[in-house]
């Protein structure tokens, strides 16, 4: 609205002006907007294997985007995989990963095809033994693509180390180049099936591929898929459960077997969201 626009406005109806200000603020404000969120996981689970050795998992994070399609966030959980591994080689810390991650998506004109391009940092705050342990701090870039129920993505490693292997481990093979490929569908039942009680439900499906890069690490990539129901509910709380596997087996994958237990193999997760 230009400035004669307004001029008139106000020689003629005042609380018109008001009515359009308050637009005006309105749209200023939703050029960017925050959203928060929280959650109580039975477990944390991650591209198939567990970080909490299956005990519960505390989880939020942030996320600020601009109608652009620009977003910026931090997100964080604890763990105990690290020290799982090996309580040794941190004196302190070693239970926290910290996520920072920011990025672009956007819809491709009005073809109803979705894509997102971005960087993320996975950071474990801790003191290290760095001549004993690489640092598990990694980063990965991304591209995905998405049309309806269905997306898919491939994650790239561009730091040196990743999740405490990488150039200081085995022949000194460096971590960069490690891809991990996911296929995702969340299938909205409530909406196909039109019954009031299943109103919310969503089926989630899931694959993913991750290769390390490396003749020394190569032979530690796998596969994993996970199968999942989630329930909407008022004021941003949603409720689910939902089953993962590998094909990790036999001592064969990157810590596969922890305390006599393999990390990668089924499990079970319930959780509750809350978003606002």
């Amino acid at each position: 609205m230009n400035k004669l626009k307004l001029a008139l406005l106000a020689a003629l109806a005042l609380p018109s002006l008001n009515v359009v200000a308050e637009e005006k603020a309105e749209e200023a404000k939703s050029d960017f907007s925050i959203s928060y969120n929280m959650g109580l996981f039975s477990q944390y689970i991650f591209r198939g294997y567990t970080q909490t050795h299956n005990d519960p998992a505390l989880q939020g994070g942030m996320d600020i985007e601009h109608s652009s399609g620009l977003y910026i966030g931090a997100w964080a959980s604890n763990i105990s995989w690290i020290r799982d591994r090996d309580d040794t080689s941190y004196s302190d810390g070693a239970s926290i990963e910290m996520d920072v991650y920011f990025g672009y998506a956007n819809e491709i004109g009005d073809t109803g095809i979705s894509y997102d391009v971005g960087y993320l940092r996975y950071i474990y705050p801790g003191d290290r033994d760095q001549s004993y342990m690489i640092t598990a701090n990694t980063t990965e870039l991304h591209a995905g693509l998405g049309y309806g129920w269905v997306d898919g993505a491939v994650h790239v490693v561009t730091s040196d180390d990743a999740w405490t292997w990488g150039r200081a481990s085995g022949a000194g093979d460096s971590a960069r180049g490690t891809t991990y490929y996911e296929l995702n569908a969340e299938i909205p039942v409530g909406d196909l099936v039109g019954h009031p009680l299943l109103n919310g439900v969503t089926a989630n499906l899931h694959y993913g591929y991750q290769h390390f890069a490396g003749a020394v690490n190569n032979q530690d990539s796998y596969g994993d898929w996970k199968l999942g129901i989630d329930k909407e509910f008022k004021d941003g709380i949603n409720v689910g459960y939902y089953f993962t596997d590998t094909d990790v087996r036999n001592d064969q994958g990157w810590w596969t077997k922890t305390k006599g237990e393999y990390l990668g193999d089924d499990n079970h997760t319930f959780y509750v969201t809350k978003s606002f």
